[in-house]
């Protein structure tokens, strides 16, 4: 499942809105906010969270507020119709109490075997828990990969449902601005390649923790997580067969180690009945995408994505390269991938 971070800084305006309402459409499903009331103003936070109610109900999104047990104490007794992503001051027996009446989000980072022991003991709801790791707004902070994967490994083996944050793109959070992802390596990394790194180690709830995804990734995003089809940027190349541009292609089902193969390749060039000359037949670095020249005979037309630096072959022509975004996606793709080449806006 997909979600998205909503902040309550600002009142809700139209442009919110319609934000709200393209997250939606792209199949992002609940929706994360943070609810620490400072005490000169707690009517103008719930206020705030009313009215986000309000509009994110008639799309079906699920809010989740992280809060801390001073703020819970503070929110009026008629808000309702969210669930609690629970921060500082909650003991286990309170913990247990609140799972009886819905989700509840506990933090995954910190959630040891004592506090899971102490749970049972107070006959806490296990289905409706989730754990939710946190994300980590100043560089160098965010956590460890395999410390990460083990944590995660034990959560799921106890039966929680996961989350974790990714960075956003188009709007960052402030004051430092530098993303809000839970794994540190992921403020450098391709938004979708991180999202599908969380998916290869069980994580069942992707978020973005960053005010805003642009609409480039939230289409990424629906493409793969709803069609499975990769979206690949080109880079500019007039020599890239614009046959395969736009068109829904496929790796083979018995995939090669250092290629992907285009199985629909050939039988396209054989419709355009084009002879393909030796052309730029030079070295093939990981993101090139090439095609088998005469030289290469019934192979004539195949076009491949260079998976790991290969030498030049004269019986193949470089004719175009991925940027650096889609070749992070490369070693996500496996037998029968599906996938897109369009060029880069």
């Amino acid at each position: 499942m997909l979600g998205f971070s909503y902040y309550l800084d600002h009142t809700l305006n139209e442009d919110d809105k319609k934000y709200l309402q393209s997250m939606q459409q792209h199949h992002f499903n609940e929706i994360f906010t943070s609810l620490h009331i400072p005490e000169d103003e707690p009517s103008q936070y719930a206020t705030r969270l009313q009215e986000l109610l309000e509009f994110t109900n008639d799309l079906s999104l699920h809010v989740f507020v992280d809060i801390d047990k001073h703020s819970l104490k503070n929110l009026p007794r008629d808000l309702t119709g969210f669930s609690l992503r629970l921060d500082d001051g909650f003991t286990n027996q309170e913990i247990a109490q609140l799972s009886q009446d819905g989700p509840v989000a506990l933090n995954a980072s910190t959630l040891s075997e004592q506090d899971i022991t102490e749970l049972r003991d107070f006959k806490a709801n296990f289905k409706s828990l989730e754990a939710w790791h946190n994300f980590y707004p100043r560089p160098e902070t965010g956590l460890d990969k395999n410390w990460f994967i083990q944590k995660n490994r034990w959560l799921k083996q106890l039966g929680l449902t996961t989350q974790a944050f990714i960075p956003g793109n188009e709007t960052l959070r402030g004051p430092i601005y530098s993303g809000l992802p839970t794994l540190e390596h992921h403020r450098q990394q391709d938004l979708l390649a991180s999202a599908l790194e969380l998916e290869k180690y069980g994580v069942d709830k992707i978020f973005i923790g960053d005010p805003r995804l642009d609409l480039t990734y939230q289409t990424k995003f629906y493409d793969y997580f709803n069609d499975r089809v990769f979206d690949l940027c080109l880079k500019a190349n007039p020599n890239f067969p614009p046959y395969l541009v736009n068109k829904v292609l496929h790796n083979r089902p018995d995939p090669a180690a250092q290629v992907i193969r285009v199985v629909e390749s050939r039988g396209m060039n054989a419709l355009n009945k084009k002879i393909v000359e030796p052309l730029d037949t030079i070295p093939r670095n990981i993101g090139s995408i090439t095609i088998d020249n005469q030289k290469y005979g019934r192979y004539m037309g195949e076009v491949q994505i260079i998976k790991t630096d290969l030498p030049m072959d004269e019986k193949v022509n470089v004719c175009g390269h991925l940027d650096q975004a889609s070749i992070q996606l490369l070693p996500y793709f496996s037998a029968n991938t599906a996938f897109r080449f369009n060029y880069k806006e």
